[in-house]
């Protein structure tokens, strides 16, 4: 089989449909990721940088907490290439905690606080971490199972309100609680005005993101090179970011790549201010809008979905949001449009990409045609290309489905402790998606899902997500969701408060959306779907519950 084309040879169709401001290539600095506080803090210093628990700070202040954080790690023996787990909520806390761990090299493997116990503990494990900064629930369940790593530091999420009673407080070593563990306001209580330690490089590993496929875990290696080049590219595509004026909301985990990119490290290089929510509810979230007054928002179309459904929420200003790039699922037009109308004109727009590309690689233009139904166009410094699964060298025609490649700046190493399934996956620079697409003559892409959970019948690939699109337009589906198992299509769909429909209406109404292949084989009626702690669908829970129906 020959390998992927040369990149510099493949025409790149898709440059006309950028939007004005929007360039193809930007020259991205040679830094690592704390260098975006930095310049934030030396050309916006008192412009607020972080609000989270009912309290703000700004730029300068933030780097002061970072660099405070920074010394006390350092002085606990943290230092570059050291495996640091970060198992926080998102309070202010956490991006302290997480910029800290980068500003003296260590490599930082993060998770949700909420991770399943299971989960959480496999990860501590296949990473072999040397510490971790986490909740005290993190600590407890790493306790029951394993053991903690040589250092463990418990964080209760109200640090910095202790810290204003600094100087009240006795000179004291740092508490050990059970004799296994310190406690971060303590380290906090103590002096530490030594040297910060030499930053780490460019290329050092600056996160370890732990991904499911199957029953596996894969471990990507992302290299500050690759986050910091993912925050431009995010960065660049909204071409009406004001530096220093943006207010960014993160409402998703930060255990997860979308939200600390296109969240905090995109919010950080702008010198925006970042508005953390913990686990909000639909009307806490559009509180914190109408209260925060956030401009962008990055997220994931079910929080959306949720927000726009409840009650309570529907009293809320939204109309202070300009942009919402939502991925993780397909983006349904109806959404999409009524976020517009409750928001006054908000652009909302579906973005596509992999934890092994940091993870943003295509989008829908802002301004522009923004192509609902499609994962929009590559970013600045992205190209993609579509091929044959069988030959990669082979660049299938138009409009074709094929496997979906991609090369760029955002592109990860590989896989921890993984070699062949890198050498397969990483090749020649491309990122073999794994994922099927298609791309018409104007270099718009399609997503048409996963290779291994499309299902072909009469000769044609059907998409799951396709599928899950249709569904959404049915006036009752609050939620869908569809898996393949064998060659059955299984749909189970939420429905909205005080509608009604059972399945032999949906598949009615499938039938009159979708060609014949495509209609799956039944629809269920359920409370809920069962999602990741990002939100996202959780296929492979799902499909093992209709499975058993």
């Amino acid at each position: 089989m020959a390998g992927p084309p040369d990149p510099a040879s493949l025409e790149r169709p898709w440059l006309a449909s950028y939007p004005p401001g929007v360039p193809p290539t930007y020259r991205l600095p040679e830094v690592a990721l704390p260098r975006l506080l930095e310049d934030a803090a030396r050309d916006f210093p008192g412009t607020p940088a972080l609000v989270a628990d009912g309290a703000s700070v700004d730029h300068a202040g933030l780097l002061a907490r970072v660099e405070d954080v920074a010394r006390r790690l350092a002085s606990l023996g943290i230092g570059r290439g050291e495996r640091v787990l970060v198992g926080l909520r998102n309070t202010a806390a956490a991006p302290v905690v997480l910029l800290a761990s980068w500003r003296v090299g260590a490599t930082v493997v993060p998770v949700a606080a909420d991770l399943p116990a299971e989960r959480l503990r496999a990860i501590a494990v296949e990473a072999t971490v040397g510490a971790v900064v986490g909740t005290p629930r993190v600590l407890h369940e790493l306790r029951q199972h394993v053991a903690l790593p040589p250092l463990a530091v418990s964080v209760s999420g109200n640090e910095w309100p202790a810290r204003r009673r600094r100087l009240r407080l006795p000179r004291r070593a740092p508490r050990r609680d059970g004799s296994d563990h310190v406690v971060l306001a303590d380290l906090l209580a103590e002096e530490a005005d030594g040297p910060l330690p030499a930053g780490p490089a460019a290329d050092d590993v600056a996160a370890l993101v732990f991904r499911a496929r199957g029953d596996e875990l894969l471990g990507v290696e992302l290299s500050h090179r690759n986050l910091v080049a993912n925050a431009f590219q995010a960065r660049l595509w909204v071409p009406d970011v004001q530096a220093g004026r943006e207010r960014v909301l993160v409402a998703d985990p930060l255990g997860e790549v979308l939200p600390l990119t296109l969240g905090v490290l995109a919010g950080l290089l702008s010198a925006g201010t970042l508005i953390l929510l913990d686990r909000p509810s639909p009307d806490e979230l559009a509180r914190t809008i109408e209260r925060e007054r956030p401009t962008l928002f990055p997220t994931v179309p079910a929080r959306l979905a949720a927000m726009l459904a409840d009650r309570d929420a529907a009293r809320r200003d939204l109309t202070s949001l300009r942009v919402c790039v939502a991925g993780g699922a397909p983006l349904d037009p109806g959404l999409a449009a009524e976020v517009e109308r409750r928001t006054g004109g908000a652009r909302v727009r579906e973005g596509y990409g992999l934890v092994e590309a940091a993870p943003l690689t295509h989008a829908q233009p802002v301004y522009g045609r923004a192509g609902f139904g499609t994962i929009g166009l590559p970013v600045p410094d992205t190209v993609a290309v579509v091929v044959d699964p069988d030959d990669l060298g082979r660049v299938l025609p138009p409009d074709t489905p094929g496997m979906l490649l991609v090369h760029g700046p955002q592109v990860a190493r590989g896989y921890l402790d993984r070699d062949e399934l890198t050498a397969r996956t990483f090749v020649d620079g491309w990122l073999v998606t794994g994922d099927l697409a298609t791309v018409d003559a104007d270099g718009v892409f399609t997503h048409v899902g996963r290779i291994d959970e499309v299902v072909k019948r009469d000769g044609r690939f059907v998409s799951p997500r396709h599928v899950e699109s249709a569904l959404l337009q049915h006036p009752a589906v609050e939620t869908a969701g569809v898996v393949s198992s064998g060659e059955l299509l299984l749909g189970a769909v939420v429905t909205r408060r005080r509608a009604r429909a059972d399945g032999d209406t949906l598949l009615a109404h499938c039938r009159n959306l979708l060609d014949a292949p495509a209609v799956p084989d039944r629809v269920t009626v359920v409370n809920r779907l069962p999602r990741t702690a990002a939100g996202d669908l959780d296929r492979e829970r799902l499909r093992r519950e209709l499975a058993g129906r």
